[in-house]
């Protein structure tokens, strides 16, 4: 439908079915009416289906799978479990003029330990601390 028809749909500020005209679609004239203006209240609002409409659209959702969850574990665990695969490895202190690699224990002045979970372009890399994954910088020349 072209802009400047008139369709039934909902009225959020009536709260009932009425006329309206189509004022825009999301996308040119092809795609779904975005907008449209009632002829009782004059009213401007997005579009929303009629009742048949909106059970159809209900009752396809329905018919869904469930969408998957993600497992998000937190960040102190992951960090416990990379120390203790590394229990046996000395910590670095953390220095910019340093050398490291992935897996090497850092000891930071102020983050702490931490693992080296990857070396980045240049000279930077990324840090799991017990609180936060900190980017940091290595092989920097002495001054």
């Amino acid at each position: 439908m072209a802009v400047g028809q008139e369709i039934v749909c909902f009225c959020s500020t009536c709260k009932i079915d009425l006329r309206h005209v189509i004022v825009a679609h999301k996308s040119g004239n092809s795609g779904p009416i975005a907008k449209v203006k009632c002829n009782t209240c004059g009213k401007i609002h997005a579009h929303r289906a009629n009742p048949g409409e909106r059970a159809t659209i209900a009752a396809k959702r329905a018919n869904r799978p469930a969408r998957e969850k993600a497992v998000v574990i937190p960040i102190e665990v992951e960090w416990r479990e990379q120390l203790s695969a590394r229990e046996n490895s000395k910590a670095i202190d953390y220095a910019p003029s340093g050398d490291f690699k992935v897996g090497d224990v850092v000891d930071h002045p102020t983050f702490g330990q931490g693992v080296v979970r990857t070396v980045k372009e240049g000279n930077k890399f990324e840090v799991i601390f017990q609180r936060d994954v900190k980017t940091l910088v290595h092989r920097l020349k002495e001054i």
